[in-house]
Parts: C-alpha cells; structure tokens; sequence
C-alpha cells in the first residue's frame, strides 16, 4: 500500500490511545482441549496492527477508526487505496458530527424499539414463553409461569 507515512502515524496514533489495550484482540488458538489467548507484547500489537491496516484498511477502520484524529482520517481516506468502497464508507461515517446525546439516545431507542418489535414477531423470538423460560427458569414461574402451571392442571 502507498502512502506508508499516513498508515505508520495513523497506527501509532492508535497504538498509543488509551482505549487501545481494551480493545485489542490477541491471538487465540485451540490447543485441542480448550481456547487459549496468546498475549502479544507491545511490539508484536504493533505489527499485527500494521499488517490489519496495510492488508484490510476498511477494517482497520471500522475497528480503530474513532481513536484517530479527524486529520489521520482525512488523510487515509486520501491514499490511493483508499478509493475501495468499503474504506469510504468508513472515511465518511468517522468524518460525520457526532451526534449530540439527545438524538444519540433517540436513535438507540429506535434500534432497541426495532429489534423489540422484530422479536416479539418470532414465534421462537426473545420474548417467547419457551426462550423465557430457558433463560431464567426460577424468575418465569415467580412472575408468570404460575398462572400457566396452574392453568393446565
């Protein structure tokens, strides 16, 4: 990939962000029995950071984006290889205001709202009895399932 400067600030800028130990993913591999996290050093986050940038930008994007200033924004949405659409979409959603917390809470309102309605909708959905039921057997008959039980004998 071109514009190797860009790419180094802008993963330097990440690498050094606060957020950044909490968000990165280490290596985790299955040593036949069980999952295992590998913890990488500082040096090693550094190169797999790199090569996810170089390799995949609209990842790099997507996953580090919001700890890059504006301008490392700007500038990686500049390289040639940047012209990828998946990259736009990230260089223009990490561009856009902020939204103010009001309509920020709005708009997490209206997904949960959505995603509420879609489930009530499923026969098997979240809110079913059966799903409610396997989730907290003890809670569904103190609340409801009482009246079910009592209802069938």
């Amino acid at each position: 990939m071109e514009g190797g400067g860009t790419l180094d600030a802008a993963v330097r800028h990440v690498t050094s962000h606060p957020d950044f130990a909490g968000r990165f993913k280490h290596l985790v591999k299955f040593n036949g029995s069980e999952f295992v996290e590998t913890k990488l050093t500082e040096e090693e986050q550094l190169r797999e950071v790199t090569k996810l940038a170089s390799g995949s930008l609209h990842v790099f994007l997507e996953r580090y984006g919001n700890m890059l200033p504006m301008g490392d924004v700007q500038a990686l949405g500049e390289l040639p290889d940047a012209n990828v659409a998946e990259v736009q979409f990230w260089v223009e959603r990490l561009l856009r205001e902020p939204l103010e917390g009001s309509r920020r809470d709005k708009q997490r309102r209206r997904r949960r709202w959505v995603w509420a309605r879609r489930e009530m909708a499923r026969p098997d959905g979240f809110f079913c009895e059966d799903e409610m039921k396997r989730r907290d057997p003890k809670m569904f008959h103190r609340l409801g399932g009482r009246d079910l039980d009592s209802a069938l004998k």
